[in-house]
């Protein structure tokens, strides 16, 4: 078995793991407590102290109701920054979003989030089969010393890419001995959700920004074998 191989059969058995990583919940849990988790939510008392941060991290969909206004400022992984001032009783619903927040306001923001895992199926019949779920590996070559930049534009597809409703699983991984060397681990729900993927605003942008900085692409399709 090659090197390459060893590895996608590796970050294969640890996608579910990447994606823990990325939850807020574990990596402040002064900030987080559950209050209702079941298959369809996740409900939490949510604060953020006057002057503290919390490094990049990623929510699904998701609705704040506001118990104390707040003044946070919000990095994107991008590199943008945008400023989200809301009042005590304001309900606000934001889409899945990669984010640092840091509160620059003068209290401690304060409310209930309720975070929504994807609408509940009417019945086995609504999951897809598991002859049509497909897997991808997809290799980025950066060029050396400028991987921050790929790394930040990577990550900033990952939100919008994983509110697709066809995308399963979409994680990024970078190589230890060679930092400028990428490999995205994607799952969709089957073929044609992969096609519309390729077709998004946010896809389409990124292969024109891969072409102009030099980046180049291989993306391997995947099947289960089943015994």
């Amino acid at each position: 078995m090659t090197t390459r191989a060893i590895a996608v059969l590796v970050l294969a058995l640890a996608g579910p793991v990447s994606a823990w990583a990325q939850d807020p919940v574990p990596l402040y849990p002064e900030n987080y407590k559950i209050l209702v988790e079941n298959e369809r939510v996740r409900v939490m008392d949510f604060m953020l102290r006057k002057g503290v941060t919390e490094r990049m991290h990623q929510h699904p969909a998701h609705v704040l109701y506001v118990l104390e206004g707040f003044k946070i400022r919000f990095t994107f992984p991008d590199g943008r920054t945008a400023v989200r001032e809301a009042r005590t009783g304001d309900v606000l619903f934001s889409e899945a979003v990669m984010h640092s927040p840091v509160n620059i306001g003068d209290t401690d923001a304060h409310g209930i989030l309720i975070e929504l895992k994807g609408a509940a199926t009417a019945g086995a019949s609504a999951l897809p089969a598991a002859g049509d779920v497909l897997t991808a590996f997809t290799f980025i070559h950066g060029l050396p010393g400028r991987e921050d930049d790929l790394e930040s534009h990577l990550l900033s597809l990952t939100a919008p890419t994983r509110a697709e409703p066809g995308c399963l699983a979409y994680d990024l991984y970078q190589a230890r001995d060679r930092k400028n060397e990428f490999l995205r681990f994607e799952t969709w729900r089957d073929p044609e959700a992969l096609e519309a993927h390729k077709k998004t605003p946010h896809l389409m942008a990124s292969f024109a920004r891969r072409q102009a900085e030099g980046w180049t692409t291989e993306i391997t399709l995947w099947d289960p074998v089943r015994p």
